[in-house]
């Protein structure tokens, strides 16, 4: 990085007084963390989408929602998933339900270290 003499008097200024040295590297680690929360809130709502799409044209496709149904089962998906951010709906809560019904959510999720067993014996079967 190249620094004009300005920064360079400036830079030699903060690493001589520990006080605007500790400020300074508060406001560097403030920035990075602001930099790092809005870049982890944008990879997930992208994921969501992702995601979200994903669920639309399988359950279009597979359970024949359309312009109707499909809309109003979205959004249903979408409620839930601000229960979960908002604390209203609890993920535990959810598992045992679905496991009271026969289904082991780990027959349903695509999570590292949960299903591998069935991942090695559907190899090579596409």
């Amino acid at each position: 990085m190249d620094l004009t003499k300005r920064q360079e008097k400036q830079l030699n200024k903060v690493f001589d007084d520990p006080k605007k040295l500790r400020k300074w590297v508060d406001e560097i680690y403030y920035e990075m963390q602001q930099r790092c929360k809005e870049e982890t809130t944008k990879m997930i709502d992208e994921y969501l989408n992702i995601y979200s799409i994903t669920v639309a044209f399988t359950a279009h496709y597979n359970l024949g929602l359309g312009k109707k149904r499909l809309p109003e089962f979205m959004e249903k998906i979408w409620r839930n998933i601000d229960c979960f951010k908002s604390g209203h709906l609890d993920l535990q809560d959810c598992i045992d339900e679905l496991t009271e019904y026969g289904i082991d959510f780990k027959d349903i999720l695509r999570y590292p270290g949960h299903g591998k067993e069935k991942e090695n014996e559907n190899r090579g079967t596409y």
